[in-house]
């Protein structure tokens, strides 16, 4: 931890893994991410999934970069993109359980699958990106 903030590890995954299944619990028993499922078009996807790039990139410069001392040696690129890939997988993830284990495929139907997992993966990763947030607090 030698520029304020520690280096990445795959402890992270579980802490992004959690704080996506979290903030997914919330979000799947409202029930309104079901009905947005069953239609939105493909135009709602790719802004959910642009709108997703762009939050998520500002919370992990914001929460976890802007702590980093040492810029100069430690580019945001790299930083980025452990994270990013990281909190997108953990909420694709956990987006998928969630979607399979509540039966919400029999609800939308096969076909809509996909327009679930965009849908919740949004506040997943949003949650996800929290546990940066929550390393950062001193118990």
């Amino acid at each position: 931890m030698k520029d304020g903030i520690q280096h990445f590890s795959r402890e992270d995954f579980f802490y992004s893994f959690f704080g996506a299944l979290f903030v997914g619990f919330v979000f799947m028993s409202k029930g309104f991410l079901i009905d947005i499922a069953k239609n939105i078009t493909n135009v709602h996807l790719a802004a959910i999934t642009i709108l997703t790039v762009v939050f998520t990139t500002i919370q992990i410069y914001f929460i976890g970069y802007a702590r980093v001392q040492d810029k100069m040696h430690r580019g945001f690129g790299e930083f980025w993109a452990k994270r990013f890939i990281t909190v997108y997988a953990s909420s694709i993830l956990v987006s998928l359980i969630l979607i399979y284990s509540y039966g919400i495929d029999q609800m939308i139907g096969s076909d809509k699958i996909i327009n679930a997992v965009v849908a919740f993966s949004m506040p997943c990763s949003l949650g996800a990106t929290l546990s940066d947030l929550v390393k950062k607090i001193k118990f």
